[in-house]
């Protein structure tokens, strides 16, 4: 991204190194805006969080900034921007309590951030607009690739409303599931390269009860609430889960989901009820 040729570097006045690569564009971010970037963070040499290819972030610029922190350079750059900085982990371990700091987070280690501005917006409804085109553009992006995994298999599946997948592998009986019904369900979750991230028929995750939930009031994650209304009680399938229907950039920390990672649960609906239980 940036050169050993490129600038100098400089310092923040919280005293984190950094090179800034400046480019032609004269819009400049302002306290209260919002910047518009792909970011990419590595330990040494190691990737620890990337938006790689996928959908760019949006960071609001606060009034106060925190010292040796990329927050101080939020102010002093403009659309087209490239930025690398660098802060050692050593600080980071002096500040933060021990019971706090993440596993990866080692002595002598280096944190190398690179950023690139896309974008600089001045109210929220500009940022909100823009990042749900990008969403929608994604999501086209999203079906292809989860179509193509799918391959022969997509003329035997069932597509949700918002675009996860269902296949029907044993039919069950009575009514299909509808919506405010109370469900109980066993599921394994995989991811698209076939790694289990989770299960509760498999003891080695160590939570066999059944999962119960309400259908269809935002209890689950998207692509696996939607695909309950093609199924019955006693049903069989899996669920095949573009990545925004499921944890998008932002899977559970410490986890084998990455971010983006499309998934796919198997799951077997053990029972089905008109409403939950009623809670004293």
């Amino acid at each position: 991204m940036i050169s050993c040729a490129g600038p100098a570097y400089q310092k923040t006045p919280g005293g984190m190194p950094y090179q800034l690569i400046r480019s032609k564009d004269t819009q400049q971010a302002r306290i209260g805006d919002y910047i518009k970037l792909t970011l990419t963070q590595k330990i040494n040499d190691s990737v620890y969080f990337t938006t790689g290819n996928r959908l760019p972030i949006y960071i609001p610029v606060p009034p106060q900034t925190q010292p040796y922190d990329i927050s101080e350079l939020w102010t002093s750059l403009h659309r087209g921007d490239s930025v690398i900085a660098t802060q050692m982990m050593d600080t980071f371990l002096k500040r933060l309590p021990a019971g706090n700091l993440p596993p990866e987070f080692k002595k002598g280690d280096r944190i190398i951030t690179f950023i690139k501005v896309l974008g600089i917006f001045s109210s929220d409804s500009l940022k909100t607009l823009d990042e749900q085109n990008e969403s929608k553009a994604y999501s086209i992006r999203e079906k292809s690739e989860v179509e193509k995994f799918l391959g022969a298999k997509l003329s035997t599946v069932q597509r949700t409303p918002a675009g996860a997948y269902v296949e029907v592998v044993s039919a069950g009986t009575g009514d299909l599931i509808k919506k405010g019904d109370y469900v109980s369900v066993n599921y394994t979750g995989k991811t698209f390269e076939g790694k289990v991230f989770d299960s509760n028929t498999d003891t080695t995750f160590k939570h066999v009860e059944p999962l119960k939930f309400s259908v269809g009031v935002g209890q689950m994650i998207k692509g696996f609430d939607e695909a309950m209304p093609f199924l019955r009680k006693g049903a069989k399938g899996k669920v095949y889960i573009p990545s925004l229907l499921g944890y998008g950039a932002a899977p559970p920390p410490g986890g084998p989901i990455k971010p983006y990672d499309h998934l796919i649960f198997e799951v077997e609906v053990t029972d089905v009820q008109a409403k939950a239980p009623a809670t004293n």
